[in-house]
């Protein structure tokens, strides 16, 4: 009998760019009985928050959970945008992050996992710039820390302004996400709320698996 999948669902932001690119660089070392899928994709990240009482809005917790069931979903990846670098106004973000968090995974019997992007994805970016630079046919300034990179999306814009293939937008994600190399982002991105720590949760619940030398 062929094993069933364990599906993994992902929410983020802007499902055709954010959780697609996530799920790009995630595949290539996803474990064979493992499926992810975007989930929640008629909402924006503008509609998961309650601006008025803090923490998630109702009408996400409701589309959140009953997709959750319908699709039989075993977890759920949630990824948002820290909009701030490493400092204290990003200990306040995470703060209010994550409460939205804890109300988004209770809604799902506590199987979420968090991953909170400091400053955004375009940081992941970043982590493995030559990628970037290969592609755009530019040479951009190397940044020693991507999670110290004030507006990662403002800084792949400026150096691709004059690119023949276009200023990078937020479309663009997904391509570039599938060429990443996965160690290097691994590697440069990484200490707290990173995505070396979010990798190695992910491998320790048996989602991914990898080995980095």
């Amino acid at each position: 009998m062929k094993q069933q999948k364990i599906k993994i669902g992902i929410v983020g932001e802007h499902p055709q760019n954010d959780s697609e690119a996530l799920l790009h660089l995630l595949t290539p070392k996803v474990c064979k009985n493992v499926q992810f899928l975007p989930i929640v994709k008629n909402l924006r990240g503008s509609d998961f928050d309650d601006e008025e009482n803090g923490g998630a809005s109702k009408k996400f917790l409701k589309l959140l959970q009953s997709e959750f069931i319908d699709a039989k979903l075993e977890k759920v990846i949630f990824l948002r945008d820290a909009d701030e670098i490493i400092s204290d106004k990003l200990i306040q973000k995470q703060h209010k992050r994550d409460k939205w968090f804890k109300q988004a995974t209770d809604k799902i019997q506590g199987k979420g996992l968090f991953f909170l992007a400091v400053y955004e994805m375009e940081a992941l970016i970043i982590a493995d710039i030559k990628t970037f630079d290969k592609m755009y046919n530019v040479k951009t300034k190397e940044v020693g820390n991507p999670m110290k990179c004030f507006d990662p999306k403002a800084y792949l814009k400026k150096y691709s302004a004059k690119a023949k293939r276009g200023v990078y937008e937020e479309k663009d994600a997904p391509e570039i996400f599938k060429k990443l190399d996965f160690k290097m982002v691994y590697d440069k991105h990484c200490g707290e709320r990173s995505f070396k720590a979010f990798a190695d949760e992910l491998k320790a619940k048996s989602i991914i698996d990898f080995e980095i030398k």
